[in-house]
């Protein structure tokens, strides 16, 4: 009897597997296959406990000490997985690079008769294929790139798009991360790994579709950078650029950075990041805007000696451009536009 069936990532992922990742939750939370959920073979403890006697001791010593460890937690293990065979009928499991950790846990649970497969090469084999499917699915697609400068509602113009059935990559709400200098504040940022993962799930979701709907960015988004493949995609689109009245501005970027909600000294810090950039007196006027909570004076200043400035400097060339009194009719006429240029190419 074979007891360990491989399944590369490209048939675990067409034909539906579900994918059970056995490194710790840590390794987990860092990055994994979208979808997969958690089952540890080992702590966090545990597993620095076993590198350290792997590179003290030796390879066999380090074996023995992860058998010693895990024995007491396989039934429970091979219980937990036996859950998940319960409700899908193939299941793969893996680890960093199609190791120990998901060799032992296939073997265990084949021996009790579950019937799953280890995913050849793990997650290191899974992100290969990845990267290449994303290039794949991108070749005969078209981006329509939303352009305008800070508080015009890009990111709420988006979300709504999406909620009425287009097909949105929302960069950065999959990055975790609004792509400016106050950008990180209240969410946290996703590993490199974890945002190209989240962008090719994404775009796989869809694509059935022609086109995709993106935000115009930078290549990188607080600490993370475009996939090359989906920037190249981005850089051959048709560009959209909205513009909303400042004082629509001034409000919309109080709400979506939920401004009121975060200490001043919290503002302080991203301010000082752009220190030199704004100058020693503009900076000491924002600043103490933001000191004494005058919010929306300290957002008008900041998007009129910084944001715009940036925008201006670094926006590619327009191909159409829409103007309107709120974010309301600016969001209608994007939508018209979009039908119109959808069914214009296709």
């Amino acid at each position: 009897m074979e007891l360990v069936k491989e399944v590369t990532p490209e048939v675990a992922i067409t034909q539906n597997f579900k994918l059970i990742d056995v490194r710790t939750k840590s390794e987990f939370e860092e990055f994994h296959i979208p979808g997969a959920i958690n089952i540890p073979l080992f702590s966090e403890e545990e597993r620095k406990e076993i590198s350290r006697v792997y590179y003290s001791e030796g390879e066999r010593s380090a074996r023995l000490l992860a058998l010693k460890l895990v024995a007491p937690k396989l039934p429970k293990l091979v219980e937990e997985i036996r859950k998940v065979k319960e409700k899908h009928s193939k299941i793969a499991v893996y680890c960093w690079r199609g190791g120990m950790r998901s060799l032992s846990v296939v073997t265990i649970c084949n021996l009790c008769g579950l019937g799953i497969y280890r995913l050849k090469g793990g997650y290191r084999a899974f992100r290969k294929f990845m990267l290449k499917d994303l290039e794949e699915i991108l070749k005969d697609k078209k981006a329509i790139v939303i352009y305008g400068k800070t508080g015009t509602g890009k990111t709420r113009l988006l979300k709504k798009l999406k909620s009425d059935g287009f097909p949105v990559v929302d960069l950065e709400e999959l990055a975790g991360h609004r792509g400016s200098v106050f950008g990180g504040i209240g969410l946290k940022q996703k590993s490199q790994k974890m945002f190209d993962s989240l962008i090719w799930f994404e775009v796989r979701k869809m694509k059935a579709s022609k086109y995709f709907i993106v935000e115009g960015e930078s290549k990188k988004i607080g600490k993370v950078y475009i996939p090359e493949a989906f920037w190249n995609f981005m850089q051959s689109g048709i560009n959209v650029e909205i513009e909303i009245p400042i004082e629509e501005r001034i409000k919309i970027s109080i709400e979506d950075y939920k401004v009121s909600e975060f200490s001043p000294q919290t503002y302080l810090e991203a301010l000082h990041r752009i220190r030199k950039i704004l100058g020693e007196e503009k900076f000491r006027t924002i600043a103490q805007l933001f000191e004494e909570e005058k919010y929306e004076q300290a957002v008008r200043e900041l998007m009129v000696n910084y944001y715009d400035k940036l925008y201006e400097r670094s926006t590619p060339e327009i191909h159409y451009a829409i103007k309107a009194e709120n974010f309301d009719l600016c969001y209608e006429r994007v939508k018209k536009l979009i039908k119109e240029i959808c069914g214009s190419i296709f």
